[in-house]
């Protein structure tokens, strides 16, 4: 969360936590107020274990007296709190302080997504491009968590920067505003961080102003509306005030694109799929954050039709990212207004069959296809299958011909991490390392902290060596490890759990070093824990 953002969700300053104040028990410090308005305070703070600053908000304290809130809260942030993806600000801790709750955040740099739309909209095509696929995989993620923003505006978007020093935009302040409502009056009042009824007037949908129910799909409206503004430079509706707002966006049929910006004819794709969004019904968007774009997946799925099977992406003209992504169905969306995929009955019959395990069956079918089976997707379904026959060698190579530019399928990228659990080559890791680290470090991540197996080994262990662990809870998933089947597995993770220096590992290093062995039985880690709690106790 940045200065420049709570500055003006929070413009008012009263009475507050004075610096230095210790709240959380004592896990976080305060630094200075940021702001306050109707939802409460948010404070710069420092997060005393780890030296890291962080931003708390602490909400009304009359909250904390609602029927169930106490309850209510802590459900929902820690469901808040499990979301972890690049383009999300994610929630690090949460409580109360002095019956007050508190949700601790990321502090992050950077200007809002309003701020730059005001200074520079109309944006360039590349970029709402960037936009739409980056923010598409923030709400997939918080979503797949059963979340919904509620409250999607420029405001609530931090144009952040990566690693690599790249625009990173980032969402803000997702699913607070079910924080705010009652247990009883949930479905009905939607009420956002700043305690406005209906969310924001610019960027609500239609459904969110008639005060119904809302799905991911109402999400998706917001996000229309929002690179609408950014293709073109103009909201696609006057207002002004915010009853007019809500009521033309609940019955006025918005503009297309084309008609404030008809020099992007030649981006046929992110015109439709901006102006898919617009739809007044919820049934006639794309059914999902995924279905409108996903770089995790690299796959268009089929959006309004529940029956039509998802289509691995086809060989992309650079000119136009979603273009070519989503241009195979422009022309029928235009036309019909139904919005469906194009997938050849062979590849879905090989994914089947990597999906049953079946890969020698699926090298046939993919064999079978000649030069239609040599795009990106199809070449990592061949390398997925290659994987699950054994021909480890040739899966390496197809996945080390892929172009930089390509989104990387899921399970090739599981299948690598697999390969890396069963033996850490080096050859192995400069491969995997080679691979756009845009596309392949989420789906790591997410292999990472999924069930035990090699693959969840691999992935831990690559994403720990190459990207000294980046958004991964090291700790945690080592100790995990600990208990893990294989006894070679137990003992690197005892060993690398001595470089964390904490001895909230001890009990389960301990528990491991007291496991029984009979007679004759070979050390299964038990040796490597000892070592560890003997290395620990010296710190």
């Amino acid at each position: 969360m940045s200065d420049a953002r709570l500055s003006e969700t929070f413009p008012s300053p009263s009475a507050s936590l004075e610096p230095g104040t210790l709240i959380l028990d004592g896990r976080f410090r305060v630094t200075r107020l940021l702001g306050s308005g109707g939802m409460g305070f948010v404070y710069l703070a420092e997060q005393v274990s780890l030296s890291r600053t962080v931003a708390v908000k602490v909400l009304r304290h009359d909250l904390a007296t609602a029927p169930g809130f106490s309850e209510r809260f802590r459900r929902e942030a820690l469901l808040l709190s499990s979301v972890e993806h690049a383009a999300v600000v994610r929630v690090i801790d949460y409580g109360t302080h002095e019956g007050a709750p508190c949700l601790v955040m990321e502090y992050v740099e950077g200007e809002t997504l309003e701020q730059v739309l005001q200074r520079e909209a109309p944006l360039s095509v590349d970029r709402v491009e960037r936009l739409l696929s980056q923010l598409a995989q923030g709400l997939a993620a918080i979503h797949a968590r059963g979340i919904i923003h509620r409250d999607l505006k420029p405001d609530n978007v931090v144009m952040a920067r990566s690693a690599e020093g790249l625009e990173q935009p980032r969402l803000l302040d997702f699913g607070i505003a079910r924080l705010m409502d009652t247990e009883e009056g949930a479905a009905k009042s939607q009420v956002t961080q700043v305690g406005m009824v209906l969310g924001t007037p610019e960027y609500i949908s239609p459904e969110q102003g008639l005060g119904q129910q809302l799905d991911a799909r109402s999400d998706l409206y917001s996000l229309g509306v929002m690179l609408f503004r950014a293709l073109t430079g103009r909201h696609p509706f006057p207002g002004p005030s915010p009853r007019e707002f809500i009521a033309q966006h609940i019955h006025q049929r918005p503009p297309s694109v084309l008609d404030m910006a008809p020099h992007l004819r030649d981006f046929a794709g992110l015109v439709a799929a901006v102006d898919a969004c617009l739809q007044k019904e919820p049934s006639m968007r794309p059914q999902s954050a995924t279905g409108l774009f996903s770089l995790s997946t690299a796959e268009v799925l089929a959006l309004s039709s529940p029956a039509i099977a998802p289509v691995p992406v086809k060989k992309r003209r650079t000119s136009s990212l979603i273009a070519a992504l989503i241009g195979a169905w422009v022309g029928a969306a235009i036309t019909l207004g139904l919005w469906f995929t194009w997938f050849s009955e062979p590849t879905r019959k090989a994914q089947r069959l990597i999906g049953a395990g079946r890969g020698s069956e699926a090298l046939q079918v993919i064999d079978e296809l000649g030069e239609q089976g040599r795009t990106a997707a199809l070449t990592q379904l061949r390398a997925t299958a290659l994987h699950q026959v054994g021909r480890h060698d040739e899966e390496w190579k197809l996945m080390a011909s892929l172009p930089e530019t390509e989104p990387l399928e899921p399970l090739a990228l599981s299948a690598l991490a697999d390969d890396y659990g069963h033996q850490e080559t080096l050859k192995l890791r400069k491969l995997m390392a080679a691979l756009p680290k845009t596309y392949s470090l989420p789906v790591l991540q997410k292999v990472a902290r999924g069930d035990a197996s090699w693959a969840q080994w691999g992935a831990l262990r690559f994403v720990d060596v190459e990207y000294a662990g980046q958004g991964l809870p090291l700790t945690e998933l080592y100790v995990q490890a600990l208990a893990n089947k294989d006894c070679a597995v137990r003992r690197v993770a005892a060993r690398r759990l001595v470089d964390f220096r904490s001895p909230e590992v001890m009990p389960a290093l301990e528990t491991l070093k007291a496991m029984p062995r009979e007679k004759g039985e070979p050390d299964c880690g038990q040796a490597a824990a000892e070592a560890a709690l003997k290395a620990l106790a010296k710190e």
